[in-house]
């Protein structure tokens, strides 16, 4: 187990320090935005001093627009960016606490170092809380769970030698796999913690890799926005075609129902039964054979296809109406 622990502690290091990087470019993206903005701000308050006539004021008023649209896409991302956070030191404040409460029962408290963190209020779903707080519960979650598994190599190597140092015999053989059993379920406890720190790494990378990627596009977007030095005119409106699924519900309606198994059209298929019957009953018709002398038990088809009635389409319905 111990190559194996140490392998998985390491990944979870690593795999932690690639969270804490993606955070930090986040809130260096952050306040890229934020001052991309200011410079909005900054420049709109200006031009409106320079230039105070009512339509000069009246143009400008879709420039203070576009920054006001600009600001309340930018407070959303960083809503987001604060639950991602919150959770994520919620996360771990409770995994903590769990494992703490373990650790007392199954360690002696003199080898394991308890810290202490800020409290995590349920309540504050918007606070945010240091990186280095999250940092410093993280790396005690890792330090607690070294200990438990200290402890339980602790406990297999006195299960290997027991016989040895104690010189009883086989008259402890229940004692033995007692004790074989409780190390096992401290080794599966571990694994369990192992497995849940997993699974919030991964679905922390997920969601701040979604975050990194919208923030990023969004000051593209602003910075683009602010360099762009373009004259709109009515040669820049392009003629485009209307969306099919935006056809007039009218029009639809009078469509031809098409058949789902050969796409043939219903109503063009009744229209040529009607049109040919003769051509359509000779081509179709097969002799009919007696198989029994019992004729009075037989039911006999009426293939005249002129006491069909004919179909109508909805819209011929309607007409008649």
């Amino acid at each position: 187990m111990s190559n194996v622990y140490i392998f998985q502690n390491e990944k979870l290091k690593n795999s932690f320090k690639n969270i804490i990087s993606m955070k930090r470019e986040i809130g260096v993206t952050k306040n890229r935005v934020s001052n991309k903005l200011g410079e909005l701000k900054k420049l709109h308050t200006e031009m409106i001093k320079d230039n105070n006539k009512q339509i000069f004021l009246f143009c400008l008023d879709s420039f203070y627009y576009q920054y006001k649209i600009f600001a309340m896409e930018f407070e959303h991302v960083k809503k987001l960016r604060s639950i991602l956070n919150n959770r994520m030191y919620c996360d771990y404040y409770k995994l903590h606490n769990i494992i703490v409460k373990f650790c007392k029962n199954h360690v002696d408290e003199d080898e394991i170092n308890i810290q202490s963190f800020p409290v995590y209020k349920d309540l504050e779903p918007f606070q945010e809380y240091r990186i280095e707080d999250i940092e410093l519960i993280h790396a005690s979650i890792l330090k607690l769970i070294n200990n438990l598994y200290l402890e339980a190599q602790k406990k297999e190597d006195a299960i290997i030698h027991y016989n040895d140092n104690h010189k009883v015999g086989f008259s402890i053989s229940n004692f033995l796999n007692t004790l074989t059993h409780d190390n096992r379920m401290l080794q599966e406890q571990i694994s369990l913690y192992i497995n849940y720190i997993s699974f919030f790494h991964i679905s922390q990378q997920k969601q701040l890799k979604k975050l990194h990627n919208r923030i990023n596009e969004f000051f593209v977007e602003v910075d683009e926005n602010i360099n762009m030095n373009y004259t709109f005119s009515i040669d820049d409106i392009q003629d485009e075609q209307t969306l099919d699924m935006l056809a007039d519900p009218i029009e639809i309606e009078n469509e031809p129902i098409h058949d789902i198994i050969t796409g043939e059209s219903t109503i063009k298929i009744a229209d040529e039964l009607i049109a040919e019957p003769t051509d359509r009953v000779q081509h179709n018709s097969t002799p009919v054979t007696d198989q029994s002398d019992d004729t009075d038990d037989i039911n006999i088809i009426d293939t005249d296809i002129s006491k069909i009635p004919a179909f109508k389409s909805i819209a011929d319905i309607r007409s008649s109406k």
